[in-house]
């Protein structure tokens, strides 16, 4: 794990990232009154992570991190490829993910690093339907549907904050409409302490739109995800604890774990134990459901499996496997 060098902060530099989360929070805040068009996209990437029950905020980072937080791909050194697949709530739905890093830390350029990912999640046997002449209904036919997320990240570094943007295109078929969209994340990590790292991702941070080949427009409000990551190493062994939430500000309230007027928290934890950094085992909370995973790094590869329960669905499953090089 890399611990880059950095300068103490300042407490007038402390006093400065406090205005500017809050003033975050403060235009978020005021941007509720669409609901759930986000949803298909914040169901999480990566074996690892979903392992660790989503909490992935602040880390560790893989090739998927450009999801998670773009600034993490500052952690990372060298170029990474990752792709997964996923099995959501049985055969629900397909989960497919697929990502590009390229990172250099260590140069003093403006972009430390950059990535692209793709991201589907879809299903099919959503019945189309008619009155026959009894009026009687009919299936006239089975239709799919399904979304795709295309981004471009870039992350740098300031003073000793690592920060990062996306930049990502929507694609939405529901049946009955076909939508397209953009919207942009942005994220940020500090590390503190030698065995600390405080993260803080901001998803549709301008608030994303989609337009409808039906004339209509479906808004996505900002989602504020605070999260911190500690590690110990004994030995051979290293230890990792993760925590993080999801901050809405949509009036989700009984949808939501927590809620208190418009403003809604979902939680995320997790715990993982490294053996030589080369095996893994996993668990952790995805929003109260627990989760539990295990993974691989050997000669640059890395693979991880990880599973989730739910109470009322089928059990998700998700594979996923990368390469530095």
């Amino acid at each position: 794990m890399r611990l880059p060098n950095r300068r103490p902060i300042t407490i007038l530099g402390m006093m400065r990232i406090g205005y500017y989360l809050f003033l975050a929070l403060f235009i978020v805040s005021a941007a509720f009154g669409a609901k759930y068009a986000e949803e298909p996209f914040s169901l999480g990437v990566g074996g690892r992570a979903l392992g660790m029950g989503g909490a992935t905020i602040a880390g560790p980072f893989d090739g998927t991190a450009a999801y998670w937080n773009p600034a993490g791909m500052n952690y990372l050194d060298g170029r990474y490829v990752a792709a997964m697949h996923g099995e959501t709530f049985g055969s629900l739905l397909n989960h497919d993910f697929a990502a590009y890093v390229s990172s250099r830390p260590n140069v003093s350029a403006l972009l430390h690093s950059y990535g692209f990912y793709v991201y589907y999640l879809g299903g099919g046997g959503v019945n189309i339907t008619d009155i026959n002449a009894q009026g009687r209904p009919y299936v006239v036919s089975q239709e799919s549907h399904g979304d795709v997320m295309l981004a471009g990240s870039a992350g740098g570094r300031y003073r000793n904050i690592d920060i990062g943007v996306s930049a990502r295109l929507i694609y939405r078929d529901i049946v009955a409409a076909k939508g397209y969209g953009i919207s942009f994340d942005a994220g940020a990590l500090y590390q503190p302490l030698p065995y600390a790292r405080l993260g803080l991702a901001i998803t549709d941070v301008t608030s994303g739109l989609i337009h409808y080949d039906n004339g209509t427009t479906e808004s996505i409000y900002p989602t504020v995800k605070p999260g911190l990551l500690l590690w110990r190493k004994f030995s051979d062994f290293t230890g990792r604890l993760a925590v993080s939430g999801d901050l809405k500000f949509e009036g989700i309230r009984r949808g939501a774990q927590y809620w208190m007027g418009n403003i809604s928290l979902d939680t995320h934890y997790g715990a993982e134990i490294s053996y030589r950094e080369m095996f893994f085992g996993r668990a952790g909370f995805d929003i109260g459901d627990l989760t539990a995973g295990v993974g691989m790094l050997i000669n640059r590869v890395q693979f991880d499996f990880a599973w989730m329960h739910n109470d009322y669905l089928d059990e998700t499953f998700r594979m996923s496997a990368g390469y530095r090089f």
